[in-house]
């Protein structure tokens, strides 16, 4: 018995050697997953469809650039009927519980900009960009690569902001703020 848990323990360290090896050549030791899951903070005073959803939010990022992976459910399955498709951004500030308008949730700031050159044109590949498009279920996933890492910046906060119409690929507006979710980096330490 002794000599095949050996032989076993020994094939899987094999295995870790070779996937270790694997993944650092192909540069994954460069590897960063941050995560961020609570309910959305609803930042209208009207009710809306991600009044009491929950988001998770994972970032993969790497030396080359960041994989954002977004998964609200709890989103009022009507507007999946209704075919609506909602705009998101990484911003800048923070979110604020109860950060009632007009406009609501301009506590979390301007889009986050990699490069904040206000000549540069407004796009997907300097800023992070959700396009969440709610199931029967009630549940929106998307996912975007950037090919850059988001600063935390002095605070240490972004936020995910849902917008009320999709993105406008030319203007990158997507109307009224709904409902954010918070980054906090000082959480993750």
């Amino acid at each position: 018995m002794k000599r095949v848990t050996k032989a076993a323990l020994g094939g899987v360290a094999g295995c870790a050697l070779v996937l270790g090896a694997t993944q650092w050549a192909a540069g994954a030791s460069d590897l960063t997953t941050l995560s961020f899951a609570r309910r959305l903070i609803d930042v209208q005073s009207n009710s809306g469809p991600f009044d009491g959803a929950k988001a998770k939010l994972q970032i993969s990022e790497t030396t080359t650039g960041s994989t954002f992976t977004i998964q609200i459910s709890g989103i009022d399955p009507s507007a999946a009927e209704a075919g609506k498709k909602f705009g998101a951004h990484v911003h800048t500030g923070t979110c604020v519980k109860r950060d009632f308008g007009p406009p609501g949730g301009m506590a979390a700031g301007p889009h986050y900009k990699n490069d904040p050159d206000p000549l540069k044109p407004v796009s997907r590949e300097n800023e992070v960009w959700f396009d969440l498009e709610p199931n029967e279920d009630g549940t929106a996933i998307d996912e975007t690569y950037v090919p850059f890492t988001v600063d935390p910046g002095a605070e240490k906060e972004r936020a995910v902001v849902i917008h009320v119409k999709p993105t406008d690929e030319s203007t990158g507006g997507a109307g009224e703020r709904q409902a954010c979710l918070p980054l906090d980096y000082e959480d993750l330490q």
